[in-house]
């Protein structure tokens, strides 16, 4: 699934509204926009710069056409998201 830079507003957005209210982030993000590939890991083990850095995680943009995963910064390139969680969020 291609993302559209409203897609990626959207979807960081909702995601800081969701980890905000105490509600598991990844389900609703997956309801929301089916068919794209999320995933989290804690903040500490990104080294790469975020897309977009946020209160409860950071975005980071994923290309996920080939068998391995990887981290772009190219909005056009990217396929799937990986939120960087900060602490103890659910």
């Amino acid at each position: 699934m291609k993302l559209t830079d409203e897609d990626i507003a959207v979807l960081f957005d909702l995601g800081q509204t969701v980890c905000r209210s105490g509600e598991g982030v990844l389900p609703v993000l997956r309801t929301q926009f089916p068919g794209l590939p999320i995933t989290q890991c804690p903040a500490s083990d990104v080294s790469d710069e975020p897309f977009r850095a946020g209160e409860y995680f950071d975005l980071h943009l994923l290309d996920t056409r080939d068998h391995c995963w990887k981290v772009t910064a190219d909005s056009l390139a990217a396929t799937g998201l990986l939120l960087a969680m900060h602490g103890n969020v659910p």
